[in-house]
Protein backbone atom coordinates (compact mmCIF):
# COMPACT_ATOMS: atom_id res chain seq x y z
CA UNK A 1 0.00 0.00 0.00
CA UNK A 2 1.27 3.43 -0.89
CA UNK A 3 -0.26 6.80 -0.01
CA UNK A 4 -1.44 7.41 -3.60
CA UNK A 5 -3.33 4.12 -3.62
CA UNK A 6 -4.84 4.92 -0.22
CA UNK A 7 -5.94 8.37 -1.38
CA UNK A 8 -7.55 6.83 -4.46
CA UNK A 9 -9.59 4.54 -2.24
CA UNK A 10 -10.50 7.13 0.40
CA UNK A 11 -11.05 10.23 -1.73
CA UNK A 12 -14.85 9.78 -1.66
CA UNK A 13 -15.10 8.36 1.87
CA UNK A 14 -16.02 9.93 5.19
CA UNK A 15 -14.39 9.47 8.58
CA UNK A 16 -15.63 9.98 12.11
CA UNK A 17 -12.60 10.48 14.35
CA UNK A 18 -13.23 10.36 18.12
CA UNK A 19 -10.34 11.58 20.27
CA UNK A 20 -10.30 13.72 23.42
CA UNK A 21 -6.59 14.65 23.35
CA UNK A 22 -6.65 18.02 21.56
CA UNK A 23 -2.95 17.98 20.55
CA UNK A 24 -3.18 14.48 19.11
CA UNK A 25 -6.52 15.11 17.42
CA UNK A 26 -5.17 18.24 15.71
CA UNK A 27 -2.20 16.36 14.24
CA UNK A 28 -4.20 13.30 13.17
CA UNK A 29 -7.11 15.34 11.84
CA UNK A 30 -4.72 17.12 9.47
CA UNK A 31 -3.48 13.73 8.26
CA UNK A 32 -7.02 12.39 7.84
CA UNK A 33 -8.27 15.52 6.04
CA UNK A 34 -5.55 14.94 3.48
CA UNK A 35 -6.90 11.52 2.54
CA UNK A 36 -10.66 11.52 3.25
CA UNK A 37 -13.33 13.54 1.48
CA UNK A 38 -14.84 14.36 4.87
CA UNK A 39 -13.30 14.11 8.34
CA UNK A 40 -15.51 14.84 11.35
CA UNK A 41 -13.98 15.15 14.82
CA UNK A 42 -15.75 14.36 18.09
CA UNK A 43 -14.17 15.06 21.48
CA UNK A 44 -15.97 12.36 23.46
CA UNK A 45 -18.01 9.20 23.03
CA UNK A 46 -21.40 10.88 23.49
CA UNK A 47 -20.66 13.47 20.81
CA UNK A 48 -19.24 10.75 18.56
CA UNK A 49 -22.38 8.66 18.88
CA UNK A 50 -24.63 11.68 18.24
CA UNK A 51 -22.64 12.61 15.13
CA UNK A 52 -22.85 9.01 13.96
CA UNK A 53 -26.62 9.00 14.37
CA UNK A 54 -26.83 12.15 12.22
CA UNK A 55 -24.77 10.85 9.28
CA UNK A 56 -23.28 7.66 7.86
CA UNK A 57 -19.48 7.37 7.98
CA UNK A 58 -17.43 4.92 5.98
CA UNK A 59 -14.91 4.55 8.79
CA UNK A 60 -14.83 5.29 12.53
CA UNK A 61 -11.51 5.74 14.31
CA UNK A 62 -11.75 6.03 18.08
CA UNK A 63 -9.79 6.10 21.27
CA UNK A 64 -11.02 3.90 24.13
CA UNK A 65 -10.54 6.16 27.14
CA UNK A 66 -12.95 9.02 26.37
CA UNK A 67 -15.02 11.30 28.60
CA UNK A 68 -18.70 10.54 29.15
CA UNK A 69 -18.93 7.38 27.01
CA UNK A 70 -15.83 5.27 26.39
CA UNK A 71 -14.90 4.35 22.84
CA UNK A 72 -15.82 0.68 23.11
CA UNK A 73 -19.28 1.46 24.50
CA UNK A 74 -19.71 3.97 21.66
CA UNK A 75 -18.68 1.33 19.09
CA UNK A 76 -21.11 -1.13 20.67
CA UNK A 77 -23.93 1.40 20.16
CA UNK A 78 -22.76 2.13 16.61
CA UNK A 79 -22.83 -1.60 15.83
CA UNK A 80 -26.48 -1.67 16.94
CA UNK A 81 -27.14 0.86 14.18
CA UNK A 82 -24.82 -0.72 11.58
CA UNK A 83 -23.26 -4.05 12.46
CA UNK A 84 -20.94 -3.86 9.44
CA UNK A 85 -19.42 -0.47 10.31
CA UNK A 86 -15.64 -0.38 9.78
CA UNK A 87 -13.82 0.63 12.96
CA UNK A 88 -10.22 1.22 14.01
CA UNK A 89 -9.46 1.51 17.73
CA UNK A 90 -6.32 3.33 18.89
CA UNK A 91 -5.58 3.38 22.60
CA UNK A 92 -2.85 3.69 25.18
CA UNK A 93 -4.59 0.93 27.09
CA UNK A 94 -4.02 -2.73 26.30
CA UNK A 95 -5.55 -4.21 29.44
CA UNK A 96 -7.19 -7.62 29.21
CA UNK A 97 -10.61 -6.12 29.91
CA UNK A 98 -10.35 -3.89 26.83
CA UNK A 99 -8.77 -6.54 24.63
CA UNK A 100 -11.51 -9.05 25.42
CA UNK A 101 -14.18 -6.43 24.62
CA UNK A 102 -12.43 -5.64 21.33
CA UNK A 103 -12.49 -9.36 20.50
CA UNK A 104 -16.12 -9.67 21.57
CA UNK A 105 -17.09 -6.78 19.28
CA UNK A 106 -15.05 -8.36 16.44
CA UNK A 107 -12.99 -5.20 15.92
CA UNK A 108 -10.23 -6.22 13.54
CA UNK A 109 -7.95 -3.20 13.84
CA UNK A 110 -6.53 -2.22 17.22
CA UNK A 111 -3.41 -0.08 17.58
CA UNK A 112 -1.66 1.00 20.76
CA UNK A 113 -0.54 4.58 21.32
CA UNK A 114 1.66 6.11 20.33
CA UNK A 115 0.63 4.70 16.96
CA UNK A 116 2.86 5.62 14.05
CA UNK A 117 1.18 7.32 11.10
CA UNK A 118 2.30 4.45 8.86
CA UNK A 119 0.51 1.91 11.10
CA UNK A 120 -2.63 4.06 11.19
CA UNK A 121 -2.61 4.42 7.41
CA UNK A 122 -2.19 0.65 7.02
CA UNK A 123 -5.12 0.02 9.37
CA UNK A 124 -7.22 2.52 7.40
CA UNK A 125 -6.27 0.81 4.15
CA UNK A 126 -7.15 -2.64 5.50
CA UNK A 127 -10.44 -1.30 6.87
CA UNK A 128 -11.65 0.44 3.73
CA UNK A 129 -10.21 -1.62 0.87
CA UNK A 130 -13.08 -4.08 1.11
CA UNK A 131 -15.81 -1.44 1.18
CA UNK A 132 -18.04 -1.69 -1.86
CA UNK A 133 -17.71 1.93 -2.92
CA UNK A 134 -17.70 3.32 -6.41
CA UNK A 135 -14.43 5.14 -6.77
CA UNK A 136 -14.57 8.00 -9.26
Amino acid sequence: MDIKELKDITKNLSLLYVEDNSCLSKIKTELFEDIFKLTVLAEDGDIGLEKYKQAHYDLVITDINLPKLNGLKMVEEIFKIDSKQSVVVISAYSEVEYLSKIQELNIKHFLTKPAKSKDILNAIYESVKSLEVIIN
